[in-house]
């Protein structure tokens, strides 16, 4: 990873060239497949930065920007891509594309009527919505055939060099090719280029084969032969690092992991010692709530306002209400409506939710289950695949036997029902509302509304319970 040389010109001003959005540009994502500095048997763009592939990524920052015409070139695996960028992106196969100009060229019927082209590669993961909306921006103030974006590097290893003449552009010199005297310029070619349609086919069409995966750069030579080249340098050079490796995947990671952790505290929520958060870059925050450290936020996952989340809670995946209290646990792929508290140790597991102010205190585990409002399941204890009405208490050590070797059964647990400590529920099984277990019971039959069990098996109290001939529930 480098940044912006001291010695780099003064920077063009932003608000000049920004545009407010890429609406009615199309946008070629390149995906190669190479994965061979990875040393992995998955494409390099399909590698995670902040919880995110690399290609989902660019692609959502497109989405960002206003941009509504999105094409991945796939030099990765057409299904692979296809799962990974979600929906309203289209795919077209390059696997046998050979380089970036005969790639792009694969995507010329996808691109339809749109006049303007942005083209960028999925191995950028940091580059910003802002960069995208002024390139496009200079692209269209200028009137240029071509804009293409350049950055000053500390090290300009593994990029090709802008050849300049009095100032102007004449081209790009591949690495290989340099000379001497070229191999510290420090302006390099940073592989996004916005270009009209018409001409860029066209040129693409007339380019002679070339492997070279930078063969997008012949591009600028024949720009500069129309008079109409631009080029634009990147206001911060991080953005354009490519990410090739294992060591610069870990470094783009903390990077983006940063952005993330400081867009959060800019809108409002507190990060306690931010450096031991860990939050991926779809994760959304509400303002005023509080995140402990050691908390891992990761996928998706949507949490409100007011809440307390941590220490060392991992949530996956979840939809969290507001005014939330969540202690050291792990919740996946769940709903959490307002006002639930969660202590430590316990499990939410995927296909759960937990209606308004319920309570989970510790070593509880919740899996595939709806848990009523104002319900209260203390300590030890296990629902799985349950319907739980509102104001249960679920004693200590309770369980739904939901497994009998073969299928999962459900068991239904009806308003204001008291389960005593280590009541065990033999699945398929329903208790009415308002009924009562005594301690140990095992339940294996239906509990009528109100009816109090007890014993093993249990048996209905008052009716001939344990030892008076009842009958069993």
């Amino acid at each position: 990873m480098t940044t912006r040389s001291p010695g780099a010109p003064p920077l063009s001003s932003p608000k000049t060239n920004a545009v407010t959005s890429l609406a009615g540009w199309t946008a070629l994502v390149l995906a190669p497949g190479d994965a061979s500095r990875m040393q992995s048997a998955t494409p390099t763009v399909l590698h995670e930065v902040a919880g995110v592939p690399m290609v989902r990524l660019v692609c959502d920052l497109l989405r960002e920007a206003g941009c509504d015409h999105i094409v991945v070139v796939a030099g990765a695996p057409r299904d692979a891509l296809a799962a990974a960028v979600g929906d309203g992106v289209e795919i077209v196969d390059a696997q046998d594309a050979e380089g970036s100009a005969n790639a792009a060229l694969r995507a010329r019927e996808a691109t339809g009527a749109h006049r303007n082209v942005l083209i960028l590669r999925a191995d950028m993961p940091l580059i910003s919505t802002r960069t995208l909306r002024e390139l496009a921006g200079r692209h269209l103030g200028e009137s240029r055939v071509l804009t293409f974006l350049t950055a000053y590097l500390t090290d300009p290893h593994g990029f090709g060099r802008i050849l300049r003449r009095n100032g102007l552009v004449q081209g790009i010199i591949r690495e290989r090719d340099l000379s001497a005297a070229m191999r510290g310029q420090p302006e390099v070619n940073a592989g996004l280029y916005a270009a009209d349609a018409t001409w860029l086919w066209e040129t693409l069409a007339g380019l002679e084969p070339n492997a070279n995966t930078d063969s997008l750069g012949d591009l600028v030579a024949h720009a500069v032969d129309r008079g109409g080249v631009e080029a634009y340098q990147v206001t911060e050079a991080i953005e354009v690092a490519q990410v090739g490796d294992r060591l610069q995947l870990a470094q783009a990671d903390r990077i983006l992991r940063d952005r993330v952790r400081d867009r959060l505290m800019r809108d409002g929520v507190t990060l306690m010692d931010p450096a031991t958060i860990y939050i991926d870059a779809r994760v959304q925050v509400a303002g005023d709530t509080v995140i402990l450290p050691g908390t891992h936020l990761l996928g998706t996952t949507v949490i409100g306002s007011g809440c307390r989340i941590g220490p060392n809670a991992i949530l996956r995946d979840m939809v969290v209400g507001d005014r939330c209290e969540i202690g050291g646990s792990t919740l996946e792929g769940s709903r959490l409506a307002e006002g639930v508290t969660v202590g430590p140790y316990c499990h939410v597991r995927p296909g759960s939710t937990l209606e308004r102010d319920v309570h989970l205190g510790n070593y509880a585990e919740v899996k595939a289950s709806r848990v009523g409002e104002r319900t209260a399941v203390g300590h030890f204890s296990y629902l799985g695949d349950a319907e739980v009405g509102s104001d249960v208490n679920v004693g200590a050590g309770s369980i739904t036997a939901n497994y009998d070797g073969v299928e999962k059964h459900r068991t239904v647990i009806g308003d204001g029902v008291h389960l005593g400590s280590d009541t065990v529920m033999v699945a398929p099984v329903t208790l009415g509302a308002g009924a009562r277990t005594g301690a140990g019971a095992v339940v294996t039959h239906d509990v009528p509304a109100g009816a109090t069990v007890i014993g093993v098996p249990a048996r209905e109290r008052g009716t001939g319970g344990a030892g008076e001939g009842g009958h069993p529930a």
